[in-house]
């Protein structure tokens, strides 16, 4: 956002008729924490991971290849922890 938008932005702010609570409000939404790096990155595997997941769930149908089940899976995971 540029100078002059932000300008005019808290020249809005300013000529509004924000109540104590309103003012608080907002001041509370100005300060909120930004996202941190990690959230943001872990949010971005986890789609892209579901995304991935997806695709190859759709091109399985298309094959006609059948697809592990969820009780499978974990009965694999199961096998694996016990190795």
């Amino acid at each position: 956002m540029t100078t002059v938008a932000m300008n005019n932005l808290w020249t809005y702010i300013q000529g509004l008729s924000l109540s104590q609570r309103n003012r608080k409000w907002l001041a509370d939404k100005l300060v909120e924490p930004i996202e941190d790096t990690k959230t943001a990155q872990q949010k971005a595997y986890v789609k892209e991971t579901l995304t991935r997941a997806l695709k190859e769930v759709e091109q399985a149908k298309r094959e006609g290849r059948k697809l592990q089940t969820l009780d499978e899976f974990i009965q694999e995971l199961r096998m694996e922890e016990a190795q």
